[in-house]
């Protein structure tokens, strides 16, 4: 697997280390959607290098074909050791507004997804800012199936392995039950059936997910 982490430039916000990438031939007379990637928790840390080192949503979304077809700005966060993405939501609201402060970002294409830790981390997101995001595309995590008509006009695409012992599939499974019984009209739902917790690396290679989602916009 390539290790994309040279591609991103590492950076501090409030003491969160994150990497961004910027495209090489960014121009600031033109809006670019930004894609916000939550990591697991194997990744936490404080290096700002695990966490997108070797690493399959950097490695496809990164790859120069996808790059050539969906120039965007990518922002990758790390979560110190002994905290959760839930608990860091305020400063990752911060984090983006901070971004979008200093690059030409269109507002209305702003995008989440995340993994494990992650995919709890973007229901967490999605929860405290429905109407902040695009698009978003949870993978292998879980929410307050209360919270689901909070945001049920967010087009979702959601992954699970149906084998995983980690994160139990109806984590993501009864998330999406409460969203299509809040009346969600946009909500897709991938379960591997031989896939373990690391059904990540069969999500971001999904051939629709980035047309999917940079296709999509708010309204």
């Amino acid at each position: 697997m390539t290790d994309c982490t040279d591609l991103m430039r590492p950076e501090n916000y409030e003491n969160l280390p994150y990497r961004i990438y910027v495209p090489e031939e960014y121009d600031p007379a033109k809006e670019y959607p930004l894609v916000l990637y939550l990591h697991g928790l194997g990744e936490c840390g404080s290096d700002n290098r695990l966490h997108t080192s070797k690493n399959s949503v950097m490695q496809t979304l990164l790859e120069p074909e996808n790059l050539a077809a969906y120039p965007c700005i990518v922002l990758a966060p790390q979560c110190p050791r002994g905290a959760w993405w839930s608990g860091l939501v305020p400063t990752l609201m911060g984090l983006l507004e901070h971004a979008k402060s200093a690059y030409a970002i269109d507002a209305n294409r702003v995008y989440i997804t995340g993994l494990s830790m992650g995919g709890f981390g973007t229901w967490a997101m999605l929860t405290e800012y429905p109407d902040y995001f695009a698009a978003a595309a949870p993978v292998c995590g879980g929410g307050d199936e209360d919270d689901a008509a909070v945001f049920r006009h967010v087009p979702l695409w959601v992954f699970h392995g149906a084998k995983d012992s980690t994160v139990h599939p109806d984590a993501s499974r009864e998330m999406v039950k409460a969203l299509q019984d809040a009346g969600a009209a946009h909500i897709k739902y991938t379960e591997y059936p031989d896939a373990m917790h690391d059904s990540w690396e069969l999500a971001y290679r999904e051939s629709e997910l980035f047309p999917w989602m940079f296709g999509q916009r708010k309204s």
